[in-house]
C-alpha cells in the first residue's frame, strides 16, 4: 500500500492519510473509536470513529477496510468538521414575512404537517410526496415508508439515488442484462488498462482512483482519460484523450467496427452472451427537445449490426468526434486484446 500511498499523496492534495489525521489529535485524548462507513458518496469507505464523553471529535481510515484500505478523500476526513461546525443550522427556519425565521423544531414539524393534511383533504393523498436523501440508513428509509405507504397511503415516497441512477439503470440493463455494474473492486488489483470514459474519477473518486495508481507503479497498468476537457485525472494519466461533447458513442461504435474488421470479435462469446436491438439514433436533445421515448427496439442479428456500423469507420468518426484515427485505433486495439484486462 505504500506505492498507493506516495502516487496519491504526490497527485492529489485531496487525499488524506490516517497517520495525518491523528497529527491534529492531542496526546492525552481519550478517545474510544469506532467502526462505520463513509456516508458522503457511494465508495463504501471504512472509516474510524474517534468518540469522548459520547461526541464524535475525530475521523481516520480504517487500515482494514477492503474498499479504501486506510484512506480517506477530503470529504470523508471532513465530516467531523462538519458536525462541530459553527455555521451548521441548530433549528428549523421558516419563512415568515418574506424572511426565514428560526423556529423551534416541533413548532415547524406542526406547520409541515399541517400543510400535508390540508393538500390531502383537498386534493387527495397522492398531493403529497416526500423525497429523501441517497444517504438515509435503512432505519430511516424504513420509518419514511411506513409514513407515506402505511399512514398516509401514497406511493410517492423517493430519493436522489431514483434520479441521479436512473440513466445509469437503463444503460446497465440494456447493456448487460442487470441493474448492476459489471464489476467489482477487486478487479482494479488485476487490471492491465483503466479507462475512465468521461469520469474525472482523480477528483470524484480520488480513493479508488489511488487504488488505480498503485497498480499503475506496481505492475504497470496503464491510464487511459477519454473525456471532454483536461482535468486531475487527465494529468495523472498515461494518456489523455478528448472528444467533442455528444461524440463518445460514435467513438465507441467505431470501436466495434476496428474490432470487427481486424477479427477479433469472440464468436462465441457474442453468440453466447449477446444480443442485439435497433432503435432510433436521432433524439435531439431528448426531453428539452419534447422527444416523445415511444420507438420499441427491433431485434437485428450481428451481421445487420455490422451492417450498421459501416458509417462509423474510424476515418468518419474522427471528424466530428475530434478523436484522432490513431487513438481510435489505439483504443479499439486495447478492447480487442484478449489478453489485455
Amino acid at each position: 500500500m505504500l506505492s498507493a500511498i506516495t502516487a496519491a499523496a504526490s497527485m492529489f492534495p485531496g487525499i488524506v492519510f490516517a497517520s495525518e489525521q491523528e497529527k491534529g489529535i492531542p496526546e492525552n485524548a481519550n478517545l474510544d473509536w469506532k467502526k462505520g462507513p463513509c456516508r458522503f458518496c457511494g465508495v463504501g469507505c471504512g472509516i474510524l470513529v474517534g468518540t469522548e464523553n459520547g461526541k464524535a471529535v475525530a475521523v481516520k481510515g480504517y487500515p482494514n477496510s477492503a474498499v479504501n484500505k486506510g484512506l480517506l478523500c477530503v470529504k470523508g476526513y471532513h465530516q467531523i468538521m462538519c458536525i462541530q461546525s459553527k455555521d451548521r443550522l441548530e433549528t428549523a427556519l421558516v419563512k415568515k414575512n418574506g424572511k426565514y425565521v428560526e423556529t423551534p423544531l416541533s413548532e415547524a414539524l406542526d406547520l409541515v404537517a399541517s400543510k400535508m393534511k390540508e393538500s390531502i383533504a383537498q386534493n387527495g393523498k397522492d398531493s403529497v410526496a416526500m423525497y429523501t436523501s441517497g444517504q438515509s440508513t435503512i432505519p430511516e428509509g424504513y420509518i419514511a415508508s411506513k409514513l407515506m405507504k402505511g399512514a398516509i397511503g401514497t406511493n410517492n415516497l423517493d430519493c436522489n439515488a431514483r434520479l441521479c441512477m436512473a440513466s445509469a439503470v437503463t444503460g446497465f440493463l440494456t447493456s448487460f442484462g442487470a441493474d448492476e455494474p459489471m464489476g467489482c473492486y477487486e478487479d482494479i488489483d488485476y487490471a492491465d488498462y483503466f479507462v475512465t470514459w468521461g469520469n474525472n474519477m482523480a477528483e470524484m473518486h480520488p480513493v479508488l482512483f489511488s487504488r488505480m495508481l498503485e497498480q499503475k507503479a506496481k505492475r504497470g497498468a496503464k491510464i487511459i482519460d477519454f473525456a471532454t476537457r483536461t482535468t486531475r485525472s487527465s494529468t495523472a494519466s498515461d494518456k489523455s484523450i478528448l472528444f467533442e461533447p455528444q461524440t463518445d458513442l460514435a467513438v465507441a461504435n467505431a470501436i466495434c467496427y476496428e474490432i470487427i474488421q481486424n477479427g477479433w470479435v469472440n464468436k462465441s462469446f457474442v453468440e453466447k452472451h449477446c444480443s442485439f436491438s435497433k432503435g432510433l439514433t436521432n433524439i435531439g436533445y431528448g426531453l428539452e427537445d419534447n422527444f416523445k421515448f415511444t420507438d420499441k427496439p427491433e431485434k437485428i442479428d450481428f451481421e445487420a449490426y455490422k451492417e450498421f456500423l459501416k458509417d462509423y469507420s474510424p476515418e468518419k468518426v474522427s471528424k466530428y468526434s475530434k478523436v484522432s484515427v490513431k487513438d481510435i485505433k489505439y483504443l479499439a486495439a486495447i478492447y480487442g486484446d484478449p489478453i489485455k484486462k
